[in-house]
């Protein structure tokens, strides 16, 4: 009892050309889904903040206009520039006239805000310097910090997306 079966499928070439189709379909979601991701995380941008010092702070207490010296490690280790535009120390708020510019790849920079202060308290900024270059960027500020030897204070930059990064000094002499 043989029965021939008379099966008709696609041809060959219909197959080849489906197959094709499809794999190049899931070469296109899988490209899609890894640079989706690549990109996003390259967006991402961050500051990496450390307190060095908060340095002559004794003299803020002991002279009128006199001045001491926050100093902060700035790394942007992501592939774009980032703009800081601010900061806060205490109850010290400052505001940048323009974005003070930290390149991208940067190392371990020195940022270095000249605070001034009369009778026992940080009042505003007198220069900003990153590196040994003196920046020609200015700051308004608003609010005063009590300036106090040994006081540990918190403080943060704020960047001009928003984004804030927090960090704590210990003021000495």
């Amino acid at each position: 009892m043989a029965t021939k079966m008379n099966r008709k499928g696609i041809s060959n070439v219909v197959a080849t050309i489906i197959l094709i189709a499809v794999a190049i379909a899931l070469a296109v979601a899988v490209a899609v889904w890894v640079f989706g991701l690549a990109g996003s995380a390259s967006k991402t941008a961050t500051l990496q903040i450390q307190a060095v010092g908060l340095n002559n702070t004794a003299n803020i207490n002991a002279t009128a206009n006199s001045y001491a010296y926050l100093s902060l490690l700035v790394s942007n280790p992501s592939s774009a520039a980032i703009g800081i535009n601010g900061f806060t120390l205490g109850s010290l708020s400052c505001v940048f006239n323009q974005p003070l510019s930290i390149p991208a790849g940067t190392q371990g920079e020195l940022l270095v805000i000249k605070l001034a202060g009369s009778n026992g308290n940080f009042t505003g900024v007198s220069s900003i310097y990153l590196g040994v270059q003196q920046s020609s960027i200015t700051a308004t500020c608003s609010g005063r910090q009590a300036a106090q030897v040994g006081i540990q204070y918190s403080g943060y930059i704020t960047t001009v997306s928003g984004q804030t990064y927090p960090f704590t000094v210990t003021a000495t002499s």
